[in-house]
């Protein structure tokens, strides 16, 4: 039984570690001052969010700022 434990440690542990450079990735924008948005979106694209920022190992925040950012760079262009 210790092994099913330190396995579910160490999977833990990398999960953690996944998390924290997320979070630390995103330091450079929560300097800014964050407000809250209500967004009604379909449920496929909320899961396709989800996916995206599980596979870039981000927030939905994250890729809704970088959206934003190379919209405005279009517009600025």
């Amino acid at each position: 039984m210790a092994n099913m434990f330190e396995k579910y440690a160490a999977d833990r542990e990398a999960e953690q570690k996944k998390i924290e450079k997320a979070v630390s990735a995103d330091a450079p924008a929560a300097e800014e001052k964050r407000t809250t948005l209500s967004l009604s979106l379909t449920v496929s694209d909320k899961k396709a969010l989800k996916m995206m920022a599980a596979e870039k190992e981000t927030t939905i925040a994250a890729i809704i700022h970088e959206w934003i950012v190379e919209h405005l760079e279009e517009v600025d262009e």
